[in-house]
Parts: C-alpha cells; sequence; structure tokens
C-alpha cells in the first residue's frame, strides 16, 4: 500500500482506506464538532514499510498460504511474532514520533488503539479482537504499542473472525490511532438503539467509574441509563460499581476497588446522561445508522466522544435515517382486513388520490397548492406484509392544507378512529398564532364552505342520481362480451364518471368530521355526558340508511319462512347447498325462490371484506344466504319483528333527547345543540349511504377484473382468472396498452403468490408504528406495545349503541364460521358482508373500530348495544364464556368461564 505513513488530525476528512474505520470516524467527528481528544493516525502504509524494510513480508505470507482452520493459534502466534519483531525503519520512527509530539507534551500519556481498514464497517466491526493500549508514554513505549497492535491484527481471534466472514487474511490493513490520553472520572459505552429491547427511540447508555476499560473488557457493573429520544426523560439503574480501572503508576492501568461510600452512587448525573444521549442522537443522524458510541468525562466534567462504530446487529436503522412515516391501520382495517392482493391496493390507492384531490379543489385549495403537494395525495395508503395502513404523516399534511388544523385535527383522528394522537412534529408557532392567524383563516374557510354546506343536501341527491344512472347501465352489461381494452375503459369510464364526480361523499365526510366532533364536545360540556354513550343514543334511529336494507330484507325473508312450515323445515334441516337446490326445484317455494334471486339482484355484490376485490361475492356463493336465514328461524319471532326494532331504536332516541335537552336551560345554546344535532345525524346517514354506492362500485370493478382475468386466461397468459388479482391495476392495463416492462404476467404472478402466501402464513405488521428511510428496509414493522395491564374480568371500550346484557359469546373471525342464535358476538373487527349476522344476535364486542364506523352504526340503527375498540378482547374471551355487557358505558364483565358455562 502507498500513501503517506502519518495523517494528522486537521488535515482534512481521513479515508476508511488510510485512516480506518475508527481514524475515520474520529476524523468525521472532529468535523461534525464533537470534543474528540487530539490524534494521529499511523496509517497501513507505515505497517507496510516496516514489513517491506525488514523481509518478514514474505515469510509471513508463507504462513497464511498454509493457514489451517484446525491450528490458527499456532499460525497466528508464528505470524505475531514476526510482525512484532520486525524492526521500526529510522525515518518512520522519527516521522511517528514527530507527530505524536505535536498533539501532546513528552511526559503526557497516549492511548494507541487499532483502526483495521474493514473495522467498524457495517458488516465487520471487529469490536474487542485487536489490541488497544491505555496510559502510554515515551517514545520506546509508543512505538513497542503500534508494533504491538500491528500484531494483534494477526491473532487468533482476528483470524478466525475474518475467516468466518469470508474475509481476505492476505490482505489485511490495519492503521493504528495514537491519541492523547484523558484521564477520565468517569467512562461508558452509548447504544442509540436500546440493544436490550430493539428500541429505536431509546439511548441506552452504561457507563462506570474510571476508563472505559472496566466496562469493554473487564465486565465489570455499570450504571444503566435509558434515555428517550424525544422527550430526553431518564430512567436509570445504579449499580454497586465496586471496581474501577484506572491508570498504574508509570503508565498502562490497573484495577482498584470503589471506595464503599461512593461504589453506591450514580456514575453520570441525570444532566451528564442527557448530554451524552444528545451528542449520540446527534452523531447517529450525521452517520445515518445506529452508533455505538466510546466516551468519557475527564475530572473537569468535560464529555469527550473517543470513537463511534456502527451497530452491526441493530434490525433497524430507525430516526438517523431521516424520512419518518407514520403508518397505522385502525380503521381502515375494517374495510381491508388481512392480507390484501396486489389489486386492490392499486385500485384504493388511486381511488383515494383522485377522490382527496376533488375534495381539495371544492374546498377551495388553490390548484398549485394541490399540485405542489402530488406527492401527498399520491401516497395516502401503504401496504406492509400484504396489510393496509393510512400514512398518517400525508394524512396530517393533506388536513393541515385547510386553515384551522388545530382545531379540526382532533376531529379527523376521531373520525379514522386513530387509537393514539398524532405524534407529528408541528413547526413551532407565536403564542398567539392560533387566534390572530389560524381562527380568521379557520373562519375564512367555513365561509367558503358554507355554499357547499347549504347545498348538501342537493349535492348528495345529485351524486345519488348521476350514481343510480351510471350503475343502472353498467350494471346490465353482459361483461364477457367485452375484450380487454373495452374492459380497461370501461373501468376508466367508472374513474370518470364516479370517482371524480365523488365531490358529495367527501364533503359530507369533512361535515361529519366537524358537526360529530361539535356534537361530542357539546354533550359533554352541556349535558354532562364524559363517556360519549348520549352522543351515540342521540344519533341513532335516524332510518333512511341504505346499507341496512340487506338484513332488513332477510328479516322480511325469514318471517315468511317462519309462516311456511315445510319451507322452515328445508332451511333449518338441510345443509345451505342443498336447501338452496330443493328451494329452486320445488314448485312450492318457486316465489321464495324469486325472492333469493330479487335479493342476489339487489345484494349479490356483498360478501366479507366487500371491498376487497379478490373476495367472492354473494352471488358466487348464494348457499351463505340459507345459512344466514337457517340463523334467524330458531329462537325467540320476536326478533323478526321488524316494527318492534324500529320502536327499540325510537325509544333509545327519544330517551336520548329527553336527558340532552333536559340539560339545556338557555333556549339559544338549545337552539345550536338542535342544529349541531340535526346535522351530525344528516352526515352520518349520509355517510353510509354513499358508502354502500362505494361498496356497489367495488361489486362492479370486481366483476370488470375477472373478466379481464377470463380473458387473460383463455389467451393463456395466465393460469386461472383469479390470478388476475395478484397483478396491479397498472401492471394489467399496461400490458394492455403496450406500456408494460414486464410481459411475463405468469411468473410476475408466481412471484406475487409467493410472497402474498409468506405474508398469510407469516406475523402481520403492527396496528401502528414508525418507519424511517426506506420504508422496507431496515423497518421492524412494530410499534410500541400497551403495556398497562388489563382490569381484572373487566375489558374497556368504546360504547356505541346502547342496552346492557348478559349472554354466551360467540367468537367468530369469519362470520360463516359457525351458527348463532342469540349469543353476543365478538370479533377482532367487521365489514359490512357481517351485517346480515346482526339479526341472530343480541349484543357485539369488536376488538378494533371506532364510533363512526360501519359496525357501529348499522348496529345503532338496529338497536343491538354494541361496544367497540376493547384492547384484548379476542385474547381474553372464548366462545361460551358468559359476559354482562353495556352498551352505555363501554364495559364487558365476565361473569364465567365457557366451560363453567356448558
Amino acid at each position: 500500500m502507498t500513501g503517506p505513513a502519518i495523517l494528522r488530525m486537521g488535515s482534512g476528512a481521513l479515508e476508511v482506506k488510510d485512516a480506518g474505520g475508527k481514524g475515520a470516524n474520529l476524523s468525521r467527528l472532529v468535523k461534525l464538532g464533537h470534543a474528540v481528544p487530539p490524534f494521529v493516525v499511523v496509517s497501513p502504509a507505515a505497517l507496510d514499510e516496516t514489513l517491506h524494510t525488514s523481509g518478514a513480508r514474505k515469510e509471513m505470507l508463507q504462513i497464511l498460504d498454509r493457514l489451517d482452520a484446525n491450528r490458527i493459534g499456532e499460525e497466528a502466534r508464528a505470524i505475531q511474532a514476526i510482525v512484532a519483531g520486525a524492526p521500526f525503519p529510522a525515518p518512520l520512527r522519527n516521522e511517528v514520533l514527530g507527530a505524536v509530539r505535536e498533539i501532546m507534551g513528552p511526559d503526557e500519556f497516549a492511548a494507541v488503539r487499532s483502526s483495521a481498514i474493514d473495522e467498524d464497517a457495517e458488516a465487520l466491526s471487529f469490536a474487542g479482537l485487536h489490541d488497544s493500549f491505555l496510559f502510554v508514554r515515551g517514545d520506546d513505549a509508543v512505538i513497542d504499542a503500534i508494533r504491538r497492535v500491528w500484531a494483534s491484527a494477526f491473532n487468533e481471534r482476528a483470524l478466525a473472525y475474518r475467516l468466518r466472514a469470508g474475509s481476505s487474511v492476505h490482505e489485511i490493513s490495519i492503521a493504528v490511532v495514537v491519541q492523547k490520553m484523558i484521564d477520565p472520572r468517569a467512562s461508558g459505552v452509548a447504544f442509540t438503539v436500546n440493544p436490550v429491547n430493539g428500541s429505536v427511540q431509546q439511548v441506552l447508555i452504561n457507563a462506570l467509574y474510571g476508563a472505559g476499560e472496566g466496562l469493554v473488557s473487564r465486565g465489570f457493573d455499570a450504571d444503566s441509563y435509558v434515555v428517550d429520544k424525544q422527550t430526553l426523560t431518564i430512567e436509570a439503574t445504579i449499580a454497586v460499581k465496586s471496581e474501577a480501572v484506572v491508570m498504574a503508576e508509570g503508565g498502562g492501568v490497573k484495577d482498584v476497588a470503589v471506595e464503599p461510600g461512593r461504589a453506591e452512587l450514580p456514575s453520570l448525573s441525570d444532566d451528564e446522561a442527557r448530554s451524552v444521549a444528545r451528542a449520540a442522537i446527534a452523531i447517529e443522524n450525521s452517520f445515518g445508522r445506529p452508533q455505538d458510541i466510546e466516551f468519557a468525562f475527564d475530572h473537569a466534567g468535560t464529555l469527550f466522544i473517543l470513537q463511534t462504530r456502527p451497530i452491526t446487529t441493530a434490525a433497524e436503522y430507525g430516526p438517523a435515517a431521516g424520512n419518518p412515516l407514520l403508518w397505522d391501520n385502525s380503521n381502515i382495517i375494517e374495510s381491508f382486513s388481512g392480507v390484501t392482493s396486489p389489486m386492490t391496493f392499486s385500485v384504493i390507492r388511486r381511488a383515494y388520490t383522485i377522490v382527496y384531490r376533488c375534495f381539495a379543489e371544492v374546498m377551495g385549495i388553490r390548484p398549485e397548492v394541490v399540485q405542489e403537494n402530488r406527492f401527498v395525495f399520491e401516497n395516502m395508503l401503504g401496504l406492509f406484509r400484504g396489510q393496509v395502513y393510512y400514512n398518517l404523516r400525508n394524512w396530517y399534511q393533506l388536513v393541515g392544507m385547510f386553515p384551522g388544523f388545530n382545531y379540526n385535527r382532533a376531529f379527523m383522528e376521531s373520525m379514522m378512529g386513530v387509537r393514539q394522537p398524532s405524534v407529528v412534529d408541528d413547526a413551532p408557532q407565536p403564542a398567539m398564532q392560533r387566534y390572530l392567524v389560524e381562527l380568521p383563516a379557520l373562519l375564512k374557510l367555513l365561509g367558503r364552505s358554507g355554499r357547499n354546506y347549504f347545498r348538501i343536501r342537493s349535492l348528495t341527491a345529485e351524486f345519488e342520481t348521476n350514481f343510480r344512472e351510471n350503475y343502472s347501465r353498467w350494471s346490465k352489461i353482459d361483461l364477457d362480451s367485452l375484450r380487454p381494452h373495452e374492459l380497461m375503459n370501461l373501468y376508466l369510464e367508472f374513474e370518470e364518471r364516479v370517482l371524480w364526480k365523488w365531490r358529495a361523499p367527501i364533503i359530507n365526510d369533512f361535515f361529519v368530521m366537524i358537526f360529530y366532533g361539535v356534537l361530542r364536545k357539546l354533550t359533554a360540556k352541556w349535558c354532562g355526558d364524559e363517556g360519549g354513550s348520549l352522543q351515540n343514543d342521540l344519533i341513532s334511529g335516524e332510518g333512511g340508511i341504505e346499507s341496512t336494507e340487506p338484513a332488513k330484507q332477510l328479516l322480511r325473508m325469514a318471517s315468511v319462512a317462519a309462516g311456511d312450515d315445510a319451507l322452515r323445515e328445508v332451511i333449518v334441516t338441510l345443509e345451505p347447498d342443498e336447501a338452496l337446490s330443493r328451494i329452486r326445484d320445488d314448485a312450492r317455494f318457486a316465489a321464495f325462490s324469486g325472492e333469493i334471486a330479487h335479493y342476489l339482484e339487489l345484494y349479490g355484490f356483498r360478501c366479507m371484506n366487500e371491498l376487497k376485490l379478490e373476495e367472492p361475492s354473494l352471488r358466487d356463493n348464494p348457499a351463505f344466504l340459507l345459512m344466514l336465514l337457517r340463523n334467524y328461524l330458531p329462537g325467540d319471532a320476536s326478533r323478526l319483528d321488524l316494527s318492534a326494532q324500529d320502536a327499540r331504536e325510537q325509544e333509545i332516541r327519544r330517551n336520548a333527547e329527553r336527558r340532552a335537552f333536559g340539560s339545556i336551560r338557555s333556549p339559544i345554546k338549545r337552539a345550536v345543540f338542535r342544529r349541531v344535532l340535526a346535522n351530525a345525524r344528516l352526515g352520518v346517514k349520509n355517510r353510509e349511504n354513499m358508502r354502500f354506492a362505494r361498496t356497489r362500485i367495488f361489486g362492479l370493478v370486481r366483476e370488470v377484473m375477472r373478466a379481464i382475468g377470463r380473458e387473460f386466461t383463455a389467451e393463456g397468459l395466465i393460469a386461472t382468472p383469479q390470478d388476475i388479482f395478484f397483478l396491479t391495476l397498472d401492471e394489467v392495463f399496461d400490458y394492455i396498452k403496450g406500456t408494460a416492462v414486464t410481459t411475463d404476467l405468469g411468473g410476475l404472478i408466481e412471484l406475487r403468490r409467493r410472497e402474498f402466501e409468506a405474508y398469510r402464513a407469516g406475523e402481520p405488521a403492527d396496528d401502528r408504528f414508525e418507519t424511517f428511510g426506506m420504508a422496507y428496509h431496515r423497518n421492524a414493522f412494530a410499534g410500541p406495545r400497551d403495556e398497562t395491564p388489563l382490569e381484572e374480568g373487566v375489558l374497556r371500550g368504546t360504547p356505541c349503541s346502547p342496552g346492557r346484557i348478559t349472554g354466551a359469546v360467540k367468537v367468530l373471525r369469519s362470520p360463516d364460521e359457525a351458527r348463532l342464535s342469540g349469543e353476543i358476538l365478538v370479533a377482532e373487527r367487521t365489514d359490512p358482508g357481517w351485517v346480515p349476522l346482526y339479526p341472530s344476535i343480541s349484543g357485539l364486542l369488536i376488538e378494533r373500530g371506532s364510533i363512526l364506523s360501519h359496525s357501529a352504526i348499522v348496529a345503532r340503527e338496529m338497536g343491538i348495544p354494541t361496544i367497540v375498540g376493547i384492547r384484548g378482547l379476542t385474547e381474553t374471551l372464548t366462545s361460551g364464556d358468559v359476559v354482562t355487557m353495556d352498551g352505555s358505558a363501554g364495559t364487558v364483565h365476565l361473569e364465567s368461564d365457557g366451560e363453567e358455562s356448558s
């Protein structure tokens, strides 16, 4: 190796190839402004010169050529003797000692440390494998220490490590850092990823008295400080530090006992621990990777950074990688639970882009602002291990485009069902900005959107008319008569005529966010309703919600079957497939068969996970209708009485109104409350009805994709029509248009199939987590755990629909898993495909969901006691457990387990 033998600290940034990993990192720390003891680097060129001048290289290489893993100890010792015995060339010796004298006086101590070229790299750390020497004083001692560091590069442990790592043993290149020695009062190591729990949001500091050798080499007991990166709060564990490494007389180190009165005291004050954490965070951010940092405080209290190296075992890079993104699937899991196909994700991502661009424009956001933020609109969602997540930072950024963000943030979080408030960093604002800037801007926005508010009924009617006209035409098209390019154009027509006209639903959602949030505040402040139960009761019984009609239509059909003994016998005793065939074939049941056909015509697009295009619809499995009817028929016939159900809902509503208005004495407040309540009710009803339109359009999209799948299968491009869902929308359209970059669709599908099967077999990502840097690289998709212990025998959630009942629970993962007959349904989450089960249950408990989720709204309309957002629900309860649930208080009390009740 050629190049200068001596590299000085102030001679510019040092390269790893010249200064080794440790030397280059120290040089970088100096440039970043950290306190680093003065140092020089003896480059690998010095070792090369010494071996070449002495003629030792040839002998050393001969041993390395025959290196045997079984005799590596003997051969390593032979090589070390050669290196340590090689005479130091006089000119080189003078140059080294001259550089050392520049950084410290002749009577000061030096630290002589190894710095291998591949040491402290991302893949290889060599931590502790090479020798370092502390408190070295005098010319001969410094030169001897340098030779001994060189020799340590060839010790048994280092050579074995290189062989295992597949690194070369013939081209070992090592630099040596000679650094002014700090006589430390306390030393330690800071890890910018907590190695105990893997948290990238914590710095773990281990510290003790004296030199760090006591920690890294001796294994002495040390204090532990866990520092939160955001708040710098500290959790300290103070050890009894009975021993320390200090300077020995004349140089070197020795172990000494710590005086008893001092051994139990912290080695670092809280302020010192925070200063280490701040420095560690700054270093981590500068290097862009988690770091293992050695530090020392001298007796004057000055913090010195002695070295830093990447943590090669860190699973995540964390905040140091930049690009922080926050992901949450709290509410969207209701529509897209579990693993979701590439096709579905590509469709919904595109739909969200279109819909929210439309909304921003309608709400008065300037076109140039929308264009500047196109990245935000195009990235509202993410996909992790096959599951769909909100990209919350982009959602907040979208809402932040509207004036008054500080006022509407909480409303948005409530509507989306976000479990935790935002941790998105806001730009600091002057104290009065919220009132002098934000509030006037918000009032301006409200004034601008007033026209939309007063037109919401006409906008809704216009949307529904447009949708009905187009849907009626599209649903009559024979899709199999169309060719792939025609099917593609039909999909694009869906976008043009429906998605780009989605103004009314998204404007309505905005008003729901505002009025529902205001209603919650008013019921709490004016009516004393802190738990939210009164608000929920006030919203119930609105009527006119189309998404309840499928269940009500099934109840009507069940009432017909209950009055016909022969029909009832067929439905109750035969398996669903057989019962469907019997009804279709038997002339006695012709009218009822027509009812089934009519139901399938109206609602055959429905299914569990009905927004996931890959899921089979009710038309694919019509026998499921018979299973539902079989659930309705046994038991209390009053459950089939729709008029009684409506009466219960209206009674809940009247009682809530009496309680609310009885608490408000001021006529002005009563008028305000009445207006807010009316708008919240209207908004919730419109929201559900227009979401039903969304379900219908997704049903059409599903059939269009299947038709393309059948065409591709017939042409031999893919194996089965269902395989189309392993492709994305753009991949399918690009193949049709001639803009594809991959035309081997079968190979692409097989790749995706393996990947998504692994997602189904593996652990899903957490419900909420952050990613940094590249979202899919070095991120574990794990969020902080809620360690709050569950209350013994009691579960708590968000009350959604009132009613106090005691009964056995039925835990279901899917709506077609088991028969129901009046039990309390327990599920991790539900979607609109579960609604037909509701007439068969007495109560509803859901682990995931919000007060404005589809499950909550439909259950309220059907008078079913409901609680959502119950942490630990499906882990705590099993089918057969008897519980008492209170839909007003949001509590679930376990009365007895399944074994006791059986």
